[in-house]
């Protein structure tokens, strides 16, 4: 129950705070869906080459998508490090409930789920932690443009995650420009 109302307060928090806030960024939906692919393959060359020890594993994925709020465009790439994967997506367009549903998490019955708030790189961010599963994902919103995931399995800890999130190079996403996307 308190993890629920932990996770619940963050999600507001992230979704209404002026600094923090997931925004709907789209200037015009009714765009050419040329202009989202084409911003979906500029976040992916704005992925990192490497987080900490970990290598991209798989190809560079961008898409372009529409949820019920609007255009959403996004990368992700899978990276490894000996066994482990650790999955980055970023989503930009209109991702303000987006973010807020990432944050809130999602438990499968039985499992030993916890989430929490952390900061990423000064920005509020949510820990989703399984000791079941020894999985972790942290979620958090960069320039109110960007929602950023990391997930990493297996995880040693919660705050691996964490650290892994604050090591991510994030300047080549800062400084994207994308046709589709206020800034």
């Amino acid at each position: 129950m308190r993890a629920a109302v932990v996770s619940a307060a963050l999600a507001l928090a992230l979704a209404g705070c002026d600094r923090d806030g997931a925004v709907d960024a789209v200037t015009d939906p009714g765009l050419d869906s040329a202009v989202w692919r084409q911003d979906g393959v500029k976040l992916s060359a704005a992925l990192p080459q490497s987080v900490g020890t970990f290598k991209p594993s798989d190809p560079v994925n961008s898409y372009a998508t529409s949820y019920r709020t609007g255009p959403v465009v996004g990368a992700s790439c899978t990276y490894a490090d000996g066994r482990r994967q650790l999955v980055v997506r970023v989503e930009s367009g209109n991702i303000r409930e987006r973010a807020a549903t990432l944050a809130k998490g999602r438990a499968n019955p039985g499992e030993s789920f916890v989430s929490r708030p952390v900061t990423v790189r000064g920005h509020a961010a949510t820990l989703h932690w399984n000791e079941t599963g020894k999985t972790g994902d942290v979620v958090y919103v960069l320039q109110r443009r960007y929602v950023v995931q990391l997930q990493l399995v297996p995880a040693r800890s919660g705050d691996e995650v964490v650290q892994l999130a604050s090591a991510m190079d994030v300047a080549p996403l800062e400084a994207l420009v994308l046709d589709g996307i206020a800034r």
